[in-house]
C-alpha cells in the first residue's frame, strides 16, 4: 500500500514538473516575440586605415606591412590624384595605409603614419544597421556599400569610423590560406589581437558603449568583439587609435625573425613591441598568448 502511495505521489511530482516546465517556454517564446533578441550593429573589423603624411611614407609603410611583417597584399598600390591607396590582409581585417589628406584637420599634425580609420563589418545588413543607428541616434551618411558615422561625440579627432557590408569573404579566405602557407622566414604573424582606442572624456566612451551595444564592457574599458579581436579603451588627451597587437605562433621565433631582419625589439610584459622609427610611427606590438 505504501509503495503505491509513494509511487503515486511521484507521478503527480512528475506531472507538476512537466507542467511547470512547460508553462515557462511558454512564457519565454512570449517573451522572445514581443522583445526579440537584441544584435549588434556590427560583426567585426573589415579594414584599419593608416593615414599618411605624405606619398613617400605611404611607400614606406606598405614596404613595411609586406616585406617585413610579410603580409600579403590585398590590393596593390594605387594613385588617385596626390593620394596613394593600399591594403594588405592581417588574418582578420585589413591595413589600409593612404593619404595624405591635407583637408583633415587631425588633432595632432606630428606624425609620419597613424591608425585612424575604423571600417566595421555590418552585422546583418546595411538596412538594418542604419535602423539600429537610427534608433539609437547616430548621425550618419549613407552611400552605396557603406555608412560613414558622422556623430561628432563618436567619431573626432583622430578617429572616423564606417559600416561596410561582407562582399569579399572569398578573397580573404584565400589570402588567409596563404598566410598559413606561408614559408618559415616570416613573423608568423596569424591576426590582430588587440586594438587600443583613446578617448578624452567619459561622455565619449559612453557613446561607444551606445554604438556597441549589447557587446558588454570589462573592467570598464574592455571590449570583445569577436573570438578574435578584443578593444582596449583608455583615457588620453585626445580620441585616437593608439595601437594594435599582432596574435603571432611563437613570440621567441618572431623575436628572432625581427633581429634577424634588423628590427629593434623592445620588450613590454608579455609583449614585444618594435622601435615606432622603423615603423614610422606606429604603435606595434606582438604576443603569442590566446
Amino acid at each position: 500500500m505504501m509503495k503505491k502511495i509513494l509511487k503515486s505521489i511521484s507521478l503527480i511530482l512528475l506531472g507538476i514538473m512537466i507542467l511547470s516546465q512547460t508553462n515557462l517556454a511558454q512564457r519565454e517564446s512570449a517573451h522572445d516575440s514581443i522583445n526579440p533578441p537584441v544584435f549588434p550593429i556590427i560583426s567585426g573589423l573589415h579594414t584599419l586605415s593608416i593615414h599618411v603624411r605624405d606619398t613617400i611614407t605611404h611607400d614606406s609603410v606598405y614596404n613595411f606591412l609586406t616585406g617585413k611583417l610579410m603580409l600579403p597584399i590585398y590590393y596593390a598600390p594605387e594613385k588617385y590624384g596626390h593620394q596613394k591607396y593600399a591594403g594588405v590582409y592581417a588574418g582578420n581585417m585589413v591595413l589600409e595605409p593612404c593619404g595624405p589628406f591635407p583637408d583633415i584637420n587631425y588633432a595632432n599634425d606630428n606624425f609620419r603614419s597613424i591608425f585612424f580609420g575604423i571600417n566595421f563589418e555590418v552585422y546583418k545588413s546595411l538596412a538594418a544597421g542604419e535602423q539600429k543607428l537610427n534608433n539609437r541616434g547616430f548621425t550618419r551618411q549613407v552611400n552605396k556599400g557603406s555608412i560613414y558615422i558622422r556623430d561628432s561625440i563618436l567619431c573626432n579627432e583622430n578617429v572616423f569610423l564606417a559600416l561596410y557590408e561582407v562582399t569579399d569573404k572569398g578573397k580573404r579566405d584565400s589570402l588567409q590560406n596563404t598566410m598559413i602557407t606561408n614559408g618559415k622566414n616570416n613573423p608568423g604573424i596569424e591576426y590582430i589581437k588587440e586594438i587600443f582606442i583613446a578617448y578624452n572624456e567619459e561622455v565619449n566612451l559612453q557613446r561607444w558603449k551606445e554604438f556597441l551595444y549589447p557587446l558588454e564592457f570589462a573592467n570598464k574599458g574592455i571590449c570583445q568583439i569577436n573570438d578574435s579581436l578584443t578593444i582596449y579603451f583608455t583615457r588620453g588627451n585626445i580620441n585616437e587609435v593608439k595601437g594594435i597587437t599582432f596574435k603571432v605562433k611563437s613570440l621567441a621565433k618572431a623575436k628572432q625573425y625581427f633581429k634577424n631582419n634588423n628590427l629593434l625589439v623592445f620588450a613590454s610584459g608579455e609583449k614585444i613591441n618594435l622601435s615606432s622609427t622603423q615603423t614610422f610611427g606606429l604603435l606595434i606590438y606582438f604576443t603569442d598568448e590566446e
